[in-house]
């Protein structure tokens, strides 16, 4: 298997989790709630949405040999003086994936409120 594919998605779930965590940290420091609580209970009631980033996850590696040549690794691309931006982007992919993972995250906490809902459930001791 190419190393873009497992770096994708390694670098994509670990972005999604530590985005996550760090969310629901700042949450539940407002809230009065222990951490593995507000956790818990922001996973799963944000399941869904991890299942529709996987499967756009697993669509962005079907379609990447179209968008980057899979073939050219990063370090091939260092001795080059000018780069395009997929180059750029390609030279950097680990940065790349990880800054698109957490801002998936961040937009999805940010304006989803299902899992701020379901903390706030938690506390009350509903659900």
């Amino acid at each position: 298997m190419n190393t873009y594919y497992i770096t994708t998605a390694l670098g994509f779930l670990i972005a999604q989790f530590l985005m996550a965590s760090i969310s629901v940290y700042d949450y539940q420091k407002q809230k009065d709630i222990p951490y593995s609580h507000a956790m818990k209970a922001y996973l799963k009631a944000e399941i869904g949405f991890f299942v529709i980033a996987f499967f756009g996850l697993l669509t962005v590696l079907f379609v990447l040999p179209d968008i980057i040549d899979i073939n050219i690794k990063p370090l091939d691309l260092q001795d080059k003086e000018s780069l395009t931006w997929k180059e750029k982007a390609q030279a950097y992919f680990r940065l790349t994936v990880i800054f698109v993972g957490a801002f998936v995250q961040y937009l999805s906490f940010k304006f989803r409120k299902s899992g701020k809902q379901a903390i706030d459930k938690a506390i009350n001791g509903v659900g």
